[in-house]
């Protein structure tokens, strides 16, 4: 029998977004699966679009909003509502290829595989831009196991959340979706906990879309974000420090956060506060040991900004994203 894969499916306020959310998961080619939407208390039309379905696989989950703090007990509350032994993660905003779960079904099949993801297309109205990878099979693939730190202890999630496909039983080991008080989001923490448990699989096409917009979290609340991430690091290097370095990863450790402070420096550049975009760039800097070439070029090139007063990485970020609509015409 084909295993059921249960979609986690979040949202808050997604009139414009949660039916193109919906119909991308009615699209599957894939039938075994069930939608488990929790809504936050929307004061939108989004309950009524939602109730608008009546396929018997989508199940509409509605609470008394308490907002983006209590978003893993969210997530909790579906994962203990699920029944699949696979677990699909569709925030009410994105949406997913129509071939989506099949294409990621037959990778656990091998069971030293926790977790599966994808690259990622981000939307922005009607714009959409498809990145490649920077970061090596390794640390993709987490194999072996731990190998996904060397990103991830840097403050930085290489796992496009709208891709990932995870098992319910490795969720579960962990306690299952992670979220600290001072982080806006589950994912992060969740992979940190995960990549000590087993091997992940990184499929190179597009298994998500992720719609960036003014309400988004990741367009809001940036800051919180990557001060969350360092934070999240040393906690987490605090609880688990014997195991990462059995792993091989004592450097990592001690180098933790470069990621993180470089994108806090950025947007000080962005908002034009050169002291203090000097001071986070200068501490990415210091602490580049364990990061690749591609970001250390940019966080020479960011503190060269900082201190010519200049947003370097900004035009160079435009100058990519128009040689990637060149791409695309061609």
């Amino acid at each position: 029998m084909k295993p059921r894969v249960s979609i986690i499916t979040p949202t808050y306020n997604h009139e414009k977004y949660i039916a193109e959310c919906i119909e991308s998961v009615l699209r599957q080619r894939y039938p075994n699966w069930e939608m488990i939407i929790i809504d936050d208390g929307s004061t939108d039309s989004t309950p009524d679009i939602i109730r608008g379905y009546g396929d018997p696989r989508i199940v509409y989950v509605r609470k008394k909003h308490k907002g983006l703090e209590f978003l893993g007990e969210n997530y909790n509350h579906a994962l203990e509502r699920s029944r699949g032994d696979l677990i699909l993660i569709l925030e009410g905003d994105d949406y997913i290829p129509e071939t989506r779960i099949e294409r990621q079904i037959p990778v656990f099949e091998d069971k030293e595989i926790i977790l599966s993801h994808g690259r990622c297309v981000n939307v922005l109205d009607k714009k959409t831009v498809a990145y490649s990878s920077l970061f090596k099979s390794d640390v993709l693939r987490n194999q072996p196991v731990g190998s996904a730190f060397k990103i991830l202890l840097n403050g930085f999630n290489m796992i496009g959340t709208q891709s990932v496909m995870v098992r319910r039983s490795a969720l579960l080991e962990i306690g299952g979706f992670t979220q600290p008080h001072y982080l806006p989001l589950v994912d992060y923490p969740t992979w940190m906990k995960l990549a000590l448990k087993g091997c992940f699989n990184f499929i190179p096409e597009i298994l998500g879309y992720w719609r960036r917009h003014p309400l988004s979290v990741t367009m809001n609340k940036s800051d919180q974000i990557f001060n969350g991430f360092i934070r999240y690091c040393s906690e987490f290097s605090d609880s688990f420090g014997d195991e990462l370095n059995r792993l091989g990863l004592k450097k990592y450790v001690e180098n933790r956060g470069a990621i993180a402070y470089l994108f806090l420096g950025m947007t000080r550049l962005s908002k034009k506060e050169w002291n203090e975009a000097s001071r986070l760039i200068e501490e990415s800097w210091r602490l580049r040991e364990t990061v690749s070439m591609p970001f250390k070029m940019v966080i020479s090139s960011a503190l060269i900004g900082a201190y010519i007063h200049l947003d370097i990485p900004d035009y160079l970020m435009k100058i990519r994203r128009l040689l990637y609509q060149v791409q695309t015409l061609n």
